[in-house]
């Protein structure tokens, strides 16, 4: 009897010793999310944290929730207490699609005078981190010649 737990127990730590090493369970964008960071670093080098700007001006920000749809769709789901911004959030990502290659992901809308954007990702855990670098996306908007912006998002 103890020879076999022996055994069972030594072909399990084996088994698990030597298992392939699988993508993280959440190395993928497909889901719900919660932006919980924003910082735009500037020519300069400065950072200013965008979202207590965009938390102060707006509290109810923080509970803009972003999901992205296996299929490629994404849907912003903004709260009522958003009052009549939510709306034109909302509006804003009315047929924004998403595709990944890589750690790159590119956002693109139906907006006029808004060019697809690219962004490297990374993941851990339940935490993904986009990183938008003005040098890789040269037609977007770029009034005060920043850098490069980073967003956190954790998995609702």
């Amino acid at each position: 009897m103890i020879r076999s737990f022996l055994f069972v127990t030594l072909i399990t730590l084996i088994g698990t010793a030597f298992r392939p090493t699988l993508s993280p369970k959440f190395a993928s964008i497909a889901g719900t999310w919660k932006r919980t960071g924003m910082s735009l670093v500037e020519a300069t080098g400065k950072t200013t944290d965008m979202m207590a700007l965009m938390n102060s001006s707006m509290p109810c920000s923080k509970d803009i929730t972003y999901t992205f749809l296996g299929d490629g769709q994404m849907k912003t789901i903004v709260p009522d207490a958003c009052g009549a911004m939510k709306k034109t959030i909302e509006d804003m990502s009315v047929n924004g699609k998403w595709s990944m290659s890589g750690q790159k992901v590119t956002i693109t809308t139906t907006m006029k005078d808004i060019p697809p954007a690219t962004y490297d990702v990374s993941f851990t855990g339940d935490t993904m981190t986009w990183v938008f670098n003005f040098s890789d996306n040269p037609k977007a908007p770029n009034p005060t010649k920043a850098k490069r912006m980073a967003l956190i998002y954790q998995r609702v």
